[in-house]
């Protein structure tokens, strides 16, 4: 027994970085993060194009994606309720956007 012990503290040493811990199984690759860093790489003015026009159409989702990649998931939820003074300026910036 006590030599089974030695040889698994000799085989435990330090890896080389992308090396597994596992000598059994196989590194796995992210193909869809490769594909996503590439777009994102590319164009990122028309990223950043497409991302703003979504915000001003009022797209909640963008906005949640982009506010908690700058500023970080919010720690505990907050209320807000939509007032109708503000109701009614959304709707009124709406109908500008939709004229030009």
């Amino acid at each position: 027994m006590e030599t089974k012990k030695c040889a698994r503290i000799e085989s435990i040493g330090p890896r080389k970085p992308g090396e597994s811990g596992d000598p059994g199984s196989k590194l796995k690759r992210d193909v869809a993060s490769e594909i996503a860093r590439a777009v994102f790489e590319g164009n990122e003015a028309a990223i950043y194009r497409a991302l703003c026009r979504a915000l001003l159409n009022g797209n909640p989702r963008v906005f949640v994606a982009l506010a908690e990649r700058a500023y970080g998931k919010l720690k505990e939820p907050v209320e807000l309720s939509v007032t109708a003074g503000l109701a009614e300026r959304l709707a009124a910036v709406r109908k500008r956007k939709t004229r030009r």
